[in-house]
Formats: C-alpha cells, structure tokens, sequence
C-alpha cells in the first residue's frame, strides 16, 4: 500500500476532506503552488510609505511616483502620452502631466464671435460666412467650438475682421487659438481650419484667400466628461471607457478629454464598473452583466449576457489578462470572450462565499491569479482577515490562504509585480531577493480499507542539504563564530582612529557573516487525528515508528525547503516500487 502525493494542489473548502483529490490540501498557507511542487512565498519587501490619516482603497505607482487614495479611483496612464495620468472617481475627471493636476474637463468658448465687413467689393459676387473659434492647450488638446457667429456676406477685396474673443480660462494651459470659416460645397456647409495664433482677446483680420482652408473642424461634436463619470478603462485604438449611472461613455480615440455624446450606449441597470480585454469591454451592473466590443467607438455593439451575475464592489474587478473576474453573491464570476461563469463553484458554495463578505473586498491579480483580502466576524472565534489566492488556470481551481490583509493592491504590468498597501506603508508581494515564508500544506484525509501502519517515508526535494553538506555550513558557522569573538578581545581594532586609513570599507564591518541553513522544514504524520511521526531528513528513507494502526492517514509539511513528492509505504519493498 502507497501513499503518493505529488503535483500538490490548494484547498476546496466546499469538499469534504476525505473526497478531496489527492492532491489537494485541507489547508494551504503562503504555498506558492504555481508548479506542481511545494514552493513558499518569499517575504514582502517594504518598498515605501505614503502620508499618515487615510485608510487608502486606491494605490498607483506612476513613473516613480506613488499615489495614494482613500476612495475607489481609477487611475490610467494616457494613450497619447508617456507623462499623463487620467483619473476618475476622484471628484471630476482629472488629468496629471509633470505633477501638476488639471481638470479634464476643456470647456468651449461659450460666446460666438462678431464678423464685420469692411472695405470696397470688387465685385458683386460673393459668399456667406460664419466663423467659430476653439480653445487649444499646451497638450494639443482643442476644445468644442464656440457658437457660430451670425452670417455676414463677404465679396471680393473685402475685409472681415473677427471681434468677441474672449480671454483664456485660467487652470487648463490654454495657450492657443484655432479659427474656422465655413464653406459650402456640393456636401453641405462645413467650418474649415483658415488659422492658429496664441490665446488672445484682440481682433482677428480674416484675410485668408476663398480657397485658402485647411482640414474640417475636427471637435465639432466634442462634449466634456460628465463630472460624475467614474469606471475609467483603457481600451485598444486609443479608446478609453467610462460610465455614470446607467449611462456608459467612450472618449474620441486618442482624446481622452473629448467624450462625444453620440458615443454612448444605455444598460438597463445602473454600472458598477467596467474592465477591458481584448476588443472587448464588460459592463458590470447591478443586474446582468454586458459585453461591448469594436474598434471604434462610433460602432460599439453592446450584448447583455442572459445571466443574473449582478457586481456587488467595484473594488473586486481585475483585469486577469485574458478575462474579467468579478465579485457577485453567487462566487467568483470571469467574463471572458465565451460569456460569463463562476469560476468557485468548485470551491465555495453560495453561504460560504458570502460568509467571506464579499462586498467588501479589495483585490488584486498576479500571474493570472485573483487576489481577494477578506473581513468578518465568525461568531465566537471573532474578527478573521487575511488573502485568499484563487488559482482558476487549470480544470478545477483552488485556493490559497496568506495572512496580509491589505486596504488595496496595485500590479505594475511593466515589472509584473504586486504591491499592496497596509496602514499607510506599501509592500511588494513575493519579492524577489528575500527569504522564504514558512508554509503549511495539509494534505486530504486519506481513508484506508482496514488499519494499517505506515513504517517508511520519503519526501524528495532538490533543494535540500545533504547530511555532509549541512555538517560543513555549521563548521562554517562556528568557525565564523569563534574569529567574531576573537576580534571583540582586540579593543584597539573597534576603537576610533584604531586602524590605518583605507583599511576598512566605510559603513563596513570587521566580523565574519555567519551563515545558515537558507532552508528547512519538517513533514508531520497524522494517524486517526494524532500525531504520530515528525520527519526533517530528505531525500533518503526514513523509518516511521511502528506500534499504531490507523485507517485515517493526514500528511503535513510546514517550513521553507521546496518539496517535489512525498511517498509513503508501509515497507521499504513497497516504497521501492515507486
């Protein structure tokens, strides 16, 4: 009889422990289970601290520039720029550039303009002539047009001089002008671009020749940003989304100032948020969820998905590169190009999801993994928290259990790294470069047909020191010991101006580093519920205790050392023939 566990796996909690998989865990804390090995976390690093006071639920790192809010903000890099920051869910739509904020908003001049006709015609044939003007930042951002002037009759040799500019608003860096003419053709009347000068009130003289426009008034249709939107989400082809109410807004592409009413499409219940991938958008609601998609955001199709998966936190969306998940009462929901589904109905059934209290998660995803930090009261045990790691890439997820409890996360797609903010101080998750986290990894309860006792164990690891190996780190260790000791006799080799110049590196120190063993652990046998064996040898059989019968078998391991299989049998014959 064997007992083969290999390919370790995270927790069902929904299953019973012995109908588990084999390789499934009762329980599994800070094990990284991304390889079939068991593999810990490594330790957080303390990356740095933002301001004092906030309970922060948003955190973004831009450039090199960390931010921090204490209230669900959508925060996205520019699909124009390198140096912009558009913001929504903070007040009104925000842009930041060179770390100065504006507004998104760019209001039109709200009054038209005067056209005066001066001069002697040399002819009686001419033209009718309306004229507009648009505001144009330091951002080449241009602004709706102002109303059109009243038509005037323009003839050859005449002069039309163009009054009623009105000063720049101040708070957007408006440093330009751009005036329109219209002109009529076999299309229609439509305003063309005859000049650009600096932001000014003074008068223009129109002296541009019949067939001297340029291209058509590009922003004609311009409208801008509501100052309720919120949900904003970059799209590809320059698109952004975002939504308010029931209401859901595409900007101009490459415009993110610019959000043309004739964009927008309606659901049936009021948004909750929205998340991109692909061409594709989801619309999370109240209600059932929708899929928008396209390449243009004159030619948007939305599809309301005939599901009733409502969105109930704003905060549970991530983008998992190759679909949506979200948080609805009945688990977790992935929207993907093929619709909608939940994903932990393999892992939690509806009470014990919702017992988790998910409507009050913050979230956050590395490596395709859903990262859901969890709050609630569990009757007379009391407050529990902690991170739940939800692995849906292969046929049937499961779980992880880690003990931070972040108010928010943040995944830098640049670097590919997770930070998470607690208090005030930021963190990245599994940093590379620091120790291991201890683990535990329980396995299922393994029922036999009749008592038995288990009398060799093997547990494989290609990490671990062999016995010669661990014998000379610790002779290393004490040798680095006893010279540490002997150089805190020599007063005159610590004392100031007790060595010569440039013998010592500065900030350096005299004494040996003592090493140690960078990784250990131990494997537990549990019979019928006690505990029985505790083995800490690896890669060589080792004897277990004799004298128990059991027919319920547990296998736990709780340390640092990265595990490949454990095998046990109850003889070495039977164990050989792995």
């Amino acid at each position: 009889m064997l007992l083969k566990l290999i390919g370790f796996k995270g927790e069902l909690p929904s299953v019973q422990p012995r109908l588990l998989p084999d390789a499934y865990a009762k329980f599994a804390f800070d094990s990284k289970l991304n390889d079939g090995s068991l593999k810990s976390f490594r330790k957080s690093r303390s990356v740095t601290a933002l301001a004092l006071g906030t309970i922060y639920k948003t955190i973004n790192l831009f450039g090199v520039t960390w931010r921090g809010w204490g209230a669900d903000v959508d925060a996205v890099p520019a699909p124009v720029a390198s140096d912009r920051l558009y913001i929504t869910g903070d007040g009104a739509p925000k842009m930041i550039s060179g770390g100065v904020t504006y507004p998104l908003a760019l209001a039109e001049p709200t009054t038209k303009l005067t056209a005066s006709v001066s001069g002697t015609a040399s002819s009686d044939f001419g033209s009718t002539r309306l004229y507009v003007y648009t505001w144009v930042t330091a951002f080449d951002e241009e602004s709706a047009p102002c109303p059109v002037s009243d038509s005037i009759y323009w003839k050859p040799s005449q002069t039309v001089t163009l009054s009623g500019f009105a000063s720049p608003p101040v708070g957007r860096n408006i440093n330009r002008q751009r005036i329109y003419r219209a002109h009529t053709s076999t299309t229609g009347t439509k305003l063309y671009f005859i000049a650009e000068r600096s932001a000014s009130s003074e008068n223009f003289t129109d002296s541009v020749a019949v067939d001297g426009f340029a291209e058509e008034l590009p922003s004609l249709y311009y409208s801008t940003p509501l100052s309720t939107l919120s949900g904003l989400t970059a799209m590809p082809n320059g698109m952004m989304a975002a939504f308010s109410g029931k209401e859901l807004y595409f900007c101009e592409p490459f415009k993110p100032h610019a959000w043309p009413d004739s964009y927008s499409l309606t659901c049936d219940y009021e948004i909750v948020g929205l998340g991109s991938f692909g061409s594709s958008l989801a619309v999370l609601t109240k209600g059932n969820p929708y899929l928008v998609s396209g390449t243009s955001p004159d030619s948007m199709i939305m599809e309301k998905l005939e599901i009733n998966l409502p969105c109930i936190n704003s905060r549970s969306i991530q983008d998992l590169g190759y679909a949506i998940a979200y948080a609805s009462y009945d688990g977790l929901v992935m929207v993907s190009s093929s619709g909608a589904n939940v994903v932990t109905s393999g892992i939690f059934n509806r009470e014990e999801w919702n017992k988790l209290n998910p409507s009050t998660f913050s979230t956050g995803q590395r490596d395709s993994r859903y990262f859901a930090a969890y709050s609630y009261v569990d009757g007379d045990e009391g407050l529990k928290q902690g991170t739940l790691i939800i692995d849906t890439s292969g046929e049937q997820p499961f779980i992880i259990r880690t003990s931070i409890y972040p108010s928010a996360f943040f995944y830098d797609l640049v670097s590919g790294a997770l930070y998470y903010v607690v208090d005030n101080g930021i963190y990245e998750w599994d940093a590379v470069g620091k120790p291991y986290n201890v683990q535990a990894w329980r396995s299922k309860e393994f029922i036999l047909p009749k008592p038995a006792n288990f009398g060799v164990i093997y547990i494989d690891s290609d990490d671990a020191m062999n016995a010669d190996e661990i014998a000379a780190l610790n002779q290393q260790a004490q040798e680095a010991r006893d010279y540490n000791a002997s150089m805190a006799l020599l007063a005159d080799e610590g004392c100031l101006n007790g060595s010569e110049v440039n013998n010592y590196v500065i900030s350096g120190d005299i004494m040996i580093p003592i090493p140690e063993i960078s990784y250990d652990g131990s494997v537990r046998i549990y019979a019928d519920g006690k505990l029985v064996a505790t083995v800490s040898k690896f890669n060589k059989a080792v004897r277990l205790p004799a004298g128990f019968l059991a027919r319920k078998i547990e296998v736990e391991y709780v340390g640092t050392l990265p595990i490949q299989q454990i095998d046990i049998a109850r003889t070495g014959t039977e164990l050989a023939g792995v």
